[in-house]
């Protein structure tokens, strides 16, 4: 089977990794890269001979830039890490404005997922905080030391399904039932 030709690119400058999935919401594609490089939002315009061209809706903005841990998108707004500082932001999807930036309970890199209208932030010292995902200012519900953490970074991502939060610290795996309560 020949390989298929990508329908449209988007160049950036040569970094070390561009780890971030890029987030989509119809004809948009959002997408961020760390080490200062930024977030930038795309459009993608269907031309009539079956091509796709790309227009820039905001070029990289460098408040967006996320390293590894991700970004989420609830409602019109983006949250995540900055870069890799720790920081978590609120962002317009549309404008990429930066709403709040605030630092929580935990400490270094931080990935992030969303659920139930809330942002579960992992940070890489093994803090796990609850965030309601408002875009009108940070508000850390709680927040707890992961079991098994230690002085080495966590770094994994945690997964949430069926109200089950799934979190790996070293060589276990832990499992927490949000369905309670």
């Amino acid at each position: 089977m020949p390989t298929p030709a990508p329908l449209w690119t988007y160049p950036i400058d040569q970094t070390t990794a561009v780890i971030p999935t890029p987030i989509v919401k119809g004809d948009l594609v959002f997408f961020s890269a760390g080490y200062k490089r930024g977030g930038a939002l795309l459009k993608q315009v269907p031309q009539g001979d079956g091509t796709v061209k790309i227009e820039e809706v905001y070029g990289l903005k460098q408040d967006l830039a996320n390293k590894h841990g991700g970004i989420v998108l609830v409602g019109d707004h983006l949250y995540g890490d900055s870069d890799d500082k720790g920081i978590p932001f609120c962002a317009e999807l549309s404008t990429g404005n930066v709403i709040w930036k605030e630092r929580g309970s935990g400490k270094n890199s931080a990935s992030v997922v969303a659920a139930d209208g809330h942002i579960y932030v992992r940070y890489s010292d093994g803090t796990l905080a609850l965030v309601k995902a408002d875009p009108t200012a940070y508000r850390e519900v709680s927040a707890f030391k992961i079991p098994g953490s230690d002085e080495r970074p966590s770094w994994s991502h945690a997964v949430i399904l069926d109200g089950l939060l799934y979190l790996r610290e070293g060589d276990a795996i832990l499992c927490y039932d949000l369905r309670k309560g």
